[in-house]
């Protein structure tokens, strides 16, 4: 195997998704080749110093249970009276923030509303999280930074033909970066980045027709995966399609909904990595 093949694979065989031929090449090639192998050895001792050590313990199961009431009971959109479609652009996202900051304090994990993913839904999260990767390391910078979230809006407005509703949330606990317009399996999309609790968190903003052309499903609501160390949600709302990437303590609660919107919880399966 070749280092470009074999480095494309190496997150996975950490990650222990690949299968036992494939893991056995993977294995033959780092007994050869010293470079691959020392970044292998990197990236566990980063694991291993960042993501295993600094993982915080697992909420108390009641403050959990008390969580997921508190969403549970949200009012459906049947009750609540019609809003502006912008504003209720801005409440997913505002609720999606919000509940990132949540996870990241209490612990409260994606698997609480998780069902299994797709080939589709793995494919745009395996590269949501190598854009994410590229921005959080500098290797992609932003086309705007050092902006409002209204002045990103107004830039973008100007370049995409798509709507991009970036909501002006005011929190010591999150800090907007910035945006660019980006490429997702070959889709023009935009890319926004935050800082959240000292951590990155992308989210990218998905156009109409190219994210119904990825064939998912509308049920559930939200996608959630786990790839390569990162929980990634992908949804749909008023016909945008969003995917998040977020590595917050290991237990990032990633699922968002607009405040008018009922949060449909499903019973947690066994643990599970795509």
């Amino acid at each position: 195997m070749i280092c470009k093949v074999t480095r494309a694979e190496i997150f996975q065989y950490l990650d222990g998704e690949l299968s036992r031929g494939e893991r056995a090449q993977v294995e033959a090639h780092l007994r050869s080749c010293p470079d691959c192998s020392r970044l292998v050895t990197t990236e566990r001792a980063f694991r291993a110093t960042y993501l295993d050590r600094l993982r915080p313990d697992p909420v108390p199961e009641n403050v959990r249970e008390r969580v997921i009431r508190l969403l549970d009971a949200l009012p459906s959109r049947q009750s609540s009276p019609s809003r502006p479609g912008r504003l209720g652009r801005l409440g997913v996202m505002a609720a999606m923030v919000a509940l990132v900051i949540l996870g990241g304090i209490l612990g409260l994990s994606v698997r609480d509303v998780w069902k299994g993913p797709n080939a589709s839904v793995i494919q745009l999260a395996d590269a949501s999280v190598d854009q994410h990767q590229k921005l959080a390391r500098g290797l992609l910078p932003f086309d705007i930074a050092m902006a409002s979230p209204r002045q990103a809006e107004e830039w973008f407005r100007s370049k995409v033909d798509f709507k991009v509703s970036i909501p002006d949330l005011r929190s010591e606990h999150l800090a907007f970066l910035g945006g660019r317009i980006s490429h997702l399996t070959g889709v023009d999309v935009v890319a926004l980045g935050y800082r959240v609790n000292d951590k990155n968190v992308s989210l990218f903003v998905i156009p109409e027709e190219q994210y119904r052309r990825l064939g998912l499903s509308e049920t559930p609501k939200f996608k959630v995966v786990n790839r390569r160390g990162y929980e990634v949600v992908v949804w749909r709302s008023h016909g945008t399609g969003y995917a998040l990437v977020s590595e917050i303590g290991g237990q990032p609660c990633l699922v968002c909904h607009s405040p008018e919107e009922k949060l449909e919880l499903t019973p947690a399966p066994a643990a599970h990595r795509s």
